[in-house]
């Protein structure tokens, strides 16, 4: 016997997207880093379903690979598309073992969806006693979305989509979203009558309606508060895709500046799901963040400062730089055109410079790397000073070696410091020098050829 209180989500993510000209499955693309399936699933489970199903078709593996194994969610199969309603009735089986006494279904490639508004359907769905409850929007913009026909108010006779409305009926403008809570056994009992005497010869689940008016069973329509068809939307192209992006962007940023974040000029800055800001931060012009950056207190990143999976210390200033899974901490200053690459850490009050690289380097408190330098699979102690110009050689063509500076050393400009070696506390590498051996501590090393001067040496070669 089905439990009228529990209920499932079954998500549609079987289609191909070939408007998307794409060899990655549409479901998958990331919108603000975030697969577009991915934030569906995340959406309907803050509804709390007892269990979620996806339709899979098209690049079926990859879609399970990328939703992995998750407790209470299980694959279903459509072998050949034949449109919504087909997709549904390859669940029937699923849908009768859940159990539960109704299924919401969504949409895949329809990642704007609320929570809230999930729940708010939930809600008028039960109140009203539905044997199926549809999602509307009123737009202005209706081309392309099938139109809700209505019957008495608050109900739905049918759904008619777009290619098989009138004229008069492509005049209305009140929307189907694609989104439903039905009845499961109502469901079950209509789905094998689905027909495709249609324009597209598919199976349209949104026939389920009219079918179950036939039948006598109630049809009700929750209809979206003002901008509801901004929520609704579905990505079938590249044009809807980055009309997404910038929705969720808004969303992001809205959120980020609400908990005491300034965003100077937000039109022009990114930031992924995933990242996470403390207050007092100020993110300025240009400024990408992805994957799962953290920004501490105060921290102070662009104009024009790229910053993924590396986690910034309070206080920080990044400017005009790009970082890639490294760590920085408290009060270091990187840029401008600074290039921090993975498995780097940067000390406390340190300072990386402009047209400075460091690569899988540890940069000690304080140190100082100001200028023109690379610095490559090394370890520099604190209070380090390294004039313009300093790199690390740390690849001989085959093998790639370490260099350690110990803390309160001075590298001068232009030195070569030939990897596998190591500079003891307080030395002084002189400006020029090509160090190839160990320099103990606290010595002066210095490594030159010895400076000619011929005097009158130019006239002599002009005769």
């Amino acid at each position: 016997m089905a439990n009228k209180n529990r209920f499932s989500v079954l998500i549609l993510a079987a289609g191909a997207g070939t408007r998307m000209k794409s060899s990655l499955p549409k479901v998958l693309h990331p919108v603000c880093g975030v697969p577009m399936v991915l934030r569906v699933m995340e959406t309907a489970s803050a509804v709390r379903p007892s269990s979620v199903g996806v339709i899979v078709g098209h690049g079926a593996r990859q879609v399970a690979a990328a939703l992995g194994k998750r407790r209470g969610v299980s694959m279903i199969v459509q072998k050949s598309r034949k449109g919504s309603g087909h997709a549904v009735r390859c669940a029937s089986r699923w849908l009768a073992r859940s159990g539960h006494g109704d299924v919401l279904v969504l949409a895949g490639d329809a990642p704007l969806i609320r929570s809230g508004t999930l729940a708010r359907l939930r809600e008028r769905h039960i109140a009203d006693g539905n044997s199926a409850t549809v999602l509307s929007a009123l737009t202005d913009r209706p081309f392309g979305y099938g139109r809700i026909l209505p019957d008495a108010p608050g109900r739905v006779s049918r759904i008619i989509e777009e290619k098989d409305a009138s004229p008069e009926e492509r005049e209305i403008r009140e929307i189907n979203s694609g989104v439903y809570f039905f009845r499961v056994r109502d469901l079950l009992e209509v789905l094998p009558r689905l027909g495709n005497r249609n324009a597209k010869k598919e199976y349209y689940l949104t026939d389920a309606i009219g079918l179950l008016n036939a039948l006598g069973r109630r049809v009700g329509v929750h209809r979206l508060e003002d901008r509801g068809e901004e929520e609704i939307l579905g990505i079938n192209s590249r044009a809807d895709l980055a009309a997404a992006e910038e929705i969720i962007g808004d969303r992001i940023k809205r959120k980020w500046m609400e908990s005491g974040v300034t965003i100077r000029n937000p039109g022009t800055v990114t930031i992924a799901e995933d990242v996470r800001i403390e207050p007092d931060a100020v993110i300025l012009p240009g400024t990408i963040l992805l994957g799962r950056t953290r920004l501490g207190r105060g921290c102070r990143v662009g104009p024009y400062a790229c910053v993924e999976d590396s986690d910034i210390g309070a206080g920080t200033e990044v400017r005009a730089s790009f970082l890639y899974g490294v760590k920085v901490l408290p009060g270091a200053k990187i840029g401008p055109y600074a290039h921090l690459r993975p498995g780097s850490r940067v000390g406390r009050n340190a300072r990386i410079g402009n047209f400075t690289e460091v690569k899988n380097s540890d940069i000690g408190d304080e140190t100082k790397v100001s200028h023109l330098s690379y610095v490559g699979d090394s370890r520099f102690g604190s209070r380090v000073n390294v004039g313009a110009g300093a790199i690390t050689c740390n690849f001989d063509g085959k093998r790639k070696f370490r260099t350690v500076v110990g803390s309160g050393s001075f590298i001068g400009s232009n030195v070569n410091l030939v990897a596998p070696v190591a500079i003891g506390a307080g030395a002084v590498v002189g400006a020029g020098s090509t160090i190839t051996r160990n320099v103990p501590a606290n010595a002066l090393a210095l490594e030159r050829t010895g400076q000619v001067i011929k005097p009158g040496w130019t006239k002599k070669r002009e005769r």
